[in-house]
């Protein structure tokens, strides 16, 4: 039994020995000595678009790096971020404008809330919207403390309350609501858990923080 010398070709076979494969039959040319057990690597040149683009993106860097180092044509993270923050305190005082301008935050202005079915039942409303996941849906108490009894952890004023609605909470997770609810929709929240205090609801959260003895 012979065996086939894996070195000798037939080029009556192949036709890839005799040099007509790498200039000859075919517009592409090969990069010399790449070639392995039949394949071929071809030298063919890059797209025309991808060789602009490249040149292109390669003198923007240039206007960038000029423009933002030397000349101020293009603004640093620092400048959007301080327009950003200018951006937002106009939205913020144009919607307090919208809302009624200046609201007093002082027990007297909060306790006008306080006890009026019609403030009660608006403040229910955002409350459940967005209080009751925590609080739950009583006031109970589920991940945030009880709302019923007289134990708070940032004071049980009026203003006390309205403050954690409007700044949160940020270490136990509460958000502020100053950006969602208007001041006398958190006034109105603050007047629905006022009418649930000393209502005593099933599974009610353990006391937390120190008693309130204020009116």
């Amino acid at each position: 039994m012979s065996r086939t010398d894996p070195s000798s070709t037939d080029s009556s076979n192949t036709g890839a020995d005799d040099g007509s494969v790498l200039y000859g039959g075919t517009s592409d040319e090969l990069i010399q000595g790449h070639h392995y057990d039949g394949i071929q690597e071809y030298d063919n040149p890059m797209p025309g678009w991808w060789i602009w683009m490249l040149w292109a993106t390669v003198a923007f860097s240039v206007v960038y790096v000029v423009g933002i180092t030397y000349f101020d044509w293009i603004n640093t993270y620092e400048d959007d971020l301080a327009a950003g923050i200018e951006e937002i305190q106009m939205i913020r005082e144009a919607y307090a404008e919208e809302q009624g301008g200046s609201f007093e935050v002082t027990e007297a202005s909060i306790s006008e809330y306080v006890g009026v079915d019609e403030h009660i039942t608006a403040g229910e409303e955002n409350y459940q919207r967005l209080c009751a996941s925590c609080h739950g849906e009583q006031g109970q108490g589920i991940i945030g403390p009880n709302l019923t009894d007289e134990y708070y952890l940032h004071g049980g004023s009026n203003v006390d309350l309205f403050n954690v609605l409007t700044d949160g909470v940020a270490s136990a997770g509460m958000p502020a609501w100053e950006g969602t609810l208007s001041p006398e929709e958190r006034a109105q929240v603050v007047a629905f858990i006022r009418s649930i205090e000393g209502t005593d609801p099933p599974d009610a959260k353990a006391p937390e923080g120190d008693p309130y003895e204020g009116g």
